[in-house]
């Protein structure tokens, strides 16, 4: 049974819808990247698709990052998606770090991207990697919405146990309840 339907009880608290409400919607867990130069930066984040033809994700970033901030001197960013065994990259990518290379720093296997994907380095041992080139940048309240065209990828296929973030912890999918669909929904 749903509760009722609620307003935040503490207005002040600005973050009370996304605490209580935002955080039921199930996410795979992943490392948004960025380089311009030798400066690199990630942080965690979610992506979902946008379009198949051209190939096409959605990221969002907070403005006041670094990483949101190479995204934008760059025109490209990396999206990694972690495997479950990877929750102590993503805890390590959500803190902030000194120096140029974060991915460095905070000791998180940089995996390069292939010739004329841009230079946003993934993270190795992902189930996988997607290479972006920035389509189009709006803001969107407390954040930037990039959309990207994928321009190159690289998948694990042996790896299929993501890592998921719920109800502000992190999960894994646990155990595939249908076949692969062939073609169509779920894609």
């Amino acid at each position: 049974m749903l509760a009722s339907p609620a307003m935040p009880s503490d207005t002040s608290d600005r973050y009370a819808v996304a605490r209580e409400a935002l955080s039921r919607i199930p996410h795979g867990v992943a490392i948004i990247g960025a380089a311009d130069g030798a400066e690199r930066s990630c942080a965690t984040g979610t992506a979902m698709y946008v379009s198949f033809v051209p190939p096409m994700v959605a990221i969002a970033e907070h403005p006041g990052s670094r990483t949101c901030k190479l995204i934008q001197r760059s025109g490209a960013f990396s999206v990694s998606f972690l495997h479950a065994s990877q929750q102590d990259v993503a805890e390590r990518a959500g803190r902030s770090a000194e120096g140029l290379d974060k991915f460095t720093a905070l000791k998180i296997k940089p995996l390069e991207a292939p010739g004329g994907a841009g230079g946003a380095p993934g993270v190795e041992g992902s189930i996988a990697v997607l290479w972006c080139r920035v389509h189009e940048t709006r803001e969107t309240g407390d954040h930037l919405l990039f959309t990207g065209e994928v321009v190159a990828h690289l998948v694990d296929p042996a790896k299929v146990d993501a890592l998921l973030r719920y109800r502000r912890r992190y999960a894994h999918i646990g155990h595939v309840t249908s076949e692969e669909a062939p073609e169509g929904y779920p894609t």
